[in-house]
């Protein structure tokens, strides 16, 4: 655009000023509202976040304002004929997209992912995709209706109506809404009289799903009520974890309403205000997460992350584009030769994709796939309310004339004599740019991929992590990303090689304090630290070190409890650092907390039980552990099962003992040390036949210590 810009004959670029003057409020509007999120990142508490994003969402200021970028460019430059390849080209992508989740559906290629009641397709997830289709399905209708070669309506057609089959196979009740919702106001709206029969039809039909719905609720043993998707339509209720979201997120705005807490920084503010007493907005056994870094509403997502006023922007500039297209609706044939009318559908078409887009996105929010469609439309409205204006073609004549006569000398024009020196500072910036924000960090990412594959597929956690020691000399906007990711092999590995869960832990400790200065605001980044810090707490054998331990741990817990205060996740980290530090009143304190903020969580009953048990209130303690398990706590896992150790040994409870090494045995067979331990339980048992053969087995699996077995079997002697 910049060649062409200092190449063009001057008289061409004046009709680039023409056409940004006949969207000239639409324009502004839309660019004030990056202006908005630049503004917002400036004062954001985490500005480099706030920038970059992640790749998980593909978020952050930088990305923002390239739609913005990209949606005038192609104002801009490209021509009707452009146009018309563009959104063909769009709509076949759509077909294959559509296509893989059909594939997925009903599982044609077994390699691509997905089932019956959930089609990700290449878009990341059922709701998405419905997004996506929601934006392509008006404007393929529009073409659909106003197409007279017979072979490109039959085209549209059927690419309208795969679309919409696609659309009810995602399950997507926000895209149902959307759907409805734009489908209604294309109907009943369109500015056509020969379709009264049509909306009729339409009105009966509405009514007649209405009706449906109601006798099938009323009648459960009707055979339709089988197929998942009809059960899941009439069993739709307003998601509850979603009205608790919108409630913590209403009060975090109360604190930031001017400039919000900056571009993706969402999290940040919800921590802040969580409230685990609100419903299904905690972790539970439904496996609703309770960490939320979007509201799924377009309100709450805007105006906490880069303020009301910047919400008021985007409302306003859509508000006078739909405007701006009813207009068009009206325009009369004009007999100026230069002047092509606009398809009265093509704009209607518009202002219901947009209608439906913002009706969906109050329950959902945006991905990059979503945006490239929405902000390619906003660009095709420029492109029509441009076309349509004669009075600019007018004016565009006639600053050809003042220009021939030496009236005007835009000041672009006086930048011309410039041009090479600017094209090539736009190239080096260009090569730069790409080099270090595009191909570097997708390299560091399709690494961090590769690395999750070799851990979760082949369990390689030595060359997995060989792998991410290399990553972390490569310095990039995604240091913090990479680092979370780290930690997250860190653990899954300890769980595949319990022997090197010290070592783990010193990285994990390690990569964590590192990523705590990144990314300050982080709650997770803190409970991360913690969790790696209670397993160092637990195997420090010197007492100044283990002391030293334990303070900066609980400075990493006063930092996230000034984060997110009332986080359940916190409590239960800071009973586990109680417990391994010997501070059972401590343990009890903070699982009576937990239970205080929301009594559905059983990671703190079990918590509680541990900690009753520890100060010899033994009844109530075995209580409270049964009680979590029968909220759904695995209390069989690896970890709980060595707290029950350290429990059962306190008390010296070897009855109990030997069940749990029992069962620790056939979890993890592999492991020496259980073997040694419960031959000693056995041992103080009385039980010496297997107490000997369990010493045996021992003496089998680490040969080295048979001077240590055999003073043990002369003792069972």
């Amino acid at each position: 655009f910049v060649c062409q810009f200092f190449f063009k004959r001057k008289l061409e670029n004046l009709a680039l000023l023409d056409k940004i003057k006949s969207i000239s409020t639409a324009f502004w509007l839309l660019l004030i509202l990056p202006g908005l999120y630049f503004l917002a990142t400036i004062f954001s508490l985490d500005v480099n976040f706030s920038l970059w994003g992640s790749p998980l969402r593909s978020g952050g200021f930088v990305n923002f304002a390239s739609y913005i970028i990209f949606a005038i460019l192609i104002f801009l430059i490209l021509r009707q004929r452009d146009w018309r390849r563009i959104w063909d080209w769009t709509i076949v992508v759509g077909i294959i997209v559509s296509l893989i989740g059909l594939f997925q559906q009903f599982r044609v290629f077994s390699f691509l992912r997905g089932g019956p009641t959930q089609i990700p397709s290449t878009i990341g997830g059922p709701g998405f995709l419905g997004i996506y289709l929601l934006l392509l399905i008006f404007i393929v209708l529009s073409f659909a209706i106003k197409e007279s070669n017979q072979l490109k309506k039959s085209f549209y057609v059927a690419s309208f109506l795969l679309f919409f089959f696609v659309i009810v196979l995602t399950i997507s009740q926000a895209a149902y809404l959307g759907l409805v919702i734009g489908l209604f106001y294309f109907l009943f709206f369109y500015p056509n009289k020969k379709l009264l029969l049509l909306k009729a039809i339409l009105g009966v039909a509405i009514i007649s799903v209405f009706f449906g719905a109601f006798f099938l609720k009323t009648h459960p043993n009707v055979s339709l009520n089988k197929n998942y998707i009809i059960q899941t339509a009439l069993s739709w209720q307003m998601d509850q974890s979603r009205l608790s979201a919108w409630k913590v997120s209403l009060q975090a705005l109360k604190e930031r309403p001017l400039i919000g807490y900056g571009p993706e920084n969402f999290s940040v503010a919800f921590d802040k205000y969580y409230d685990p007493s609100l419903p299904l907005i905690q972790r539970d056994p439904n496996q609703y997460s309770s960490w939320w870094d979007r509201a799924h509403n377009f309100v709450f997502d805007i105006g906490l992350t880069a303020g009301l006023l910047a919400l008021i922007i985007y409302l306003s500039f859509l508000g006078f584009l739909f405007w701006r297209l009813q207009n068009l609706k009206s325009v009369e044939n004009n007999a100026d030769d230069n002047i092509r009318r606009t398809p009265k559908v093509i704009p209607h078409a518009l202002q219901a994709t947009f209608l439906a887009y913002l009706a969906a996105n109050f329950f959902t929010f945006d991905t990059f796939s979503s945006y490239l469609i929405f902000f390619l439309l906003i660009a095709y409205s420029f492109y029509l309310i441009w076309r349509s204006k004669a009075e600019f073609i007018d004016q565009s004549k006639q600053s050809q004339v003042a220009f021939n006569q030496g009236q005007t000398k835009p000041g672009f024009c006086r930048l011309q004599k410039y041009g090479r020196v600017i094209i090539f500072l736009s190239f080096v910036f260009l090569i730069c740019f790409i080099w270090f924000f595009n191909i570097k960090p997708f390299q560091i990412n399709t690494q961090i991929n590769k690395t999750r594959a070799l851990i979760d597929k082949m369990g390689k956690c030595e060359i997995a992590l060989k792998t991410m020691d290399k990553l972390l000399e490569k310095k990039s906007f995604l240091d913090s990303y990479l680092r979370l990711k780290y930690a997250d092999f860190l653990r899954d590995c300890e769980g595949l090689h319990p022997e090197k869960s010290l070592e783990y832990a010193k990285k994990g400790r390690q990569l964590l304090e590192e990523n705590v200065k990144i990314q300050p605001y982080l709650t997770k980044n803190w409970l991360l630290l913690v969790g790696f810090s209670n397993v160092l707490i637990e195997r420090e054998q010197d007492s100044i070190a283990r002391q030293e331990l334990i303070k900066s741990t609980n400075s990493y817990l006063e930092r996230a409890y000034q984060l997110s205060p009332k986080r359940q996740e916190l409590y239960i980290e800071w009973a586990k650092t109680a417990l391994v530090s010997g501070d059972y009143q401590q343990m009890k304190e903070k699982s009576e907390k937990c239970i205080n903020f929301n009594s559905q969580l059983p990671d703190c009953y079990w918590f509680l039980g541990l900690s009753q048990m520890l100060l010899k209130d033994l009844d109530v303690g075995k209580f409270n552990l049964e009680k979590a398990k029968g909220m759904g706590y695995n209390g069989d896992s690896l970890s709980s099962l060595n707290q029950l150790v350290k429990i059962y040994n306190a008390a010296e409870n070897y009855f109990e003992l030997a069940k749990v090494y029992e069962k620790l045995i056939e979890k993890k067979s592999a492991e020496p040390q259980y073997y040694a331990s419960l031959a000693f339980v056995y041992k103080e048992l009385g039980q010496f036949e297997k107490a000997r053969q369990l010493a045996l087995k021992f003496l089998e699996m680490k040969p080295e210590a048979r001077e240590e077995v055999e003073l043990f079997l002369q003792m069972l002697q």
